[in-house]
């Protein structure tokens, strides 16, 4: 427990930072909806192909004249941005302990390497569960301030509950491929690179899924794809993609145990 709340103390600075710029980022872009709500209903797309328009989210634009339509849109880059997070916070969680010099400090302790693990994982997943509800639940409040009337405040509600489902699932699944990664890495020098890596190239494969019929199974590599807004408050929630997001958290999980276990580690 003494290492979990050490891990969790860790992140108070950049999860407040992280926090903080999101939700403003989020109120900036609403703020703009009203004076971009009729061109944006009205704007002829016509001219691009529908599956370009499909792979990022434009195929109506009419959905885009109202509020919880044009906060789907843009709320994707803000997705990417907390799998990046999440993707960060795991790829860190064990070489900076190496990378630090502290894990002599923690071998030296009373404690297990599973325990070590564990204590890293139960902290990384409290700390972007706080960010994802916080960022979900503003979210929602900054969306009704500008809700168009007779829009219903109840399915705008059961909306973003679904989104905050999705959302959490993808951004644990960025966070267990992180893990994974740190329990191979010796140094936390390069894992803003990797994060940065993992989550655009995955991103791309979605959308490259997306576009190509042929390749719409590279859609199951991208789990920015289970959570997109324009989806899921269209659409709900894609087991599909859950269930793959899930199979991979559970293996990577399981993967890092027996990886650190074995682990030569750089005391």
């Amino acid at each position: 427990m003494t290492l979990f709340r050490l891990e969790s103390k860790t992140h108070i600075k950049s999860l407040l930072i992280w926090v903080i710029v999101v939700v403003a980022l989020i109120f900036g872009m609403m703020a703009l909806f009203p004076s971009m709500r009729d061109s944006m209903a009205s704007f002829d797309m016509s001219a691009f192909p529908k599956e370009m328009l499909e792979a990022f989210n434009l195929s109506d634009m009419a959905v885009l004249g109202t509020a919880e339509g044009f906060f789907g849109y843009y709320f994707q880059y803000i997705l990417i941005a907390s799998a990046i997070f999440a993707a960060m916070l795991g790829t860190n969680a064990l070489a900076r302990e190496e990378s630090d010099g502290t894990i002599g400090y923690l071998y030296a302790q009373p404690i297990s390497r599973a325990s070590i693990v564990s204590s890293k994982i139960l902290a990384n997943v409290l700390v972007y569960t706080l960010y994802w509800v916080i960022t979900v639940v503003a979210s929602f409040l900054i969306c009704l301030l500008f809700l168009e009337e007779g829009a219903s405040a109840s399915e705008v509600f059961k909306d973003f509950s679904v989104l905050l489902f999705a959302g959490e699932v993808m951004g644990l699944t960025f966070l267990s491929v992180g893990i994974l990664i740190s329990s191979l890495l010796a140094s936390s020098k390069s894992t803003t690179s990797i994060s940065l890596a993992l989550v655009f190239l995955t991103y791309i494969l979605g959308i490259v899924g997306r576009l190509q019929a042929d390749y719409e199974f590279l859609v199951y590599f991208s789990p920015v794809d289970t959570a997109l807004p324009s989806n899921v408050f269209n659409h709900g929630i894609e087991w599909k993609y859950v269930i793959t997001d899930l199979i991979v958290l559970a293996v990577c999980f399981l993967a890092t145990y027996w990886i650190y276990r074995r682990k030569d580690l750089k005391a």
